[in-house]
């Protein structure tokens, strides 16, 4: 049940979020790779759906990771509500 919550939170997440936007580092890997990807011909459109899913499934588990870690440490009182 837990993890459905938690999975809830982060498919919805930039709904949740005022001002969701990327932040300038992640725009500079996206413009990276796409450039990346022109300078050696690669069909971008046809490598676009297996590397969303592979960075769809790496932002998962980091949020997933982190939001284990920040409950750890609000509940062990490392970090306070104030």
């Amino acid at each position: 049940m837990f993890m459905g919550i938690v999975e809830k939170i982060f498919e919805n997440f930039e709904m949740l979020f005022d001002n969701y936007t990327d932040i300038p580092e992640t725009r500079d890997a996206r413009n990276n790779v796409l450039k990346y990807m022109e300078e050696r011909g690669i069909d971008i459109e046809e490598m676009e759906p297996y590397i969303t899913a592979l960075i769809s499934e790496y932002e998962r588990q980091g949020f997933l990771y982190g939001f284990r870690y920040a409950t750890t440490l609000f509940l062990d009182g490392t970090l306070r509500y104030e």
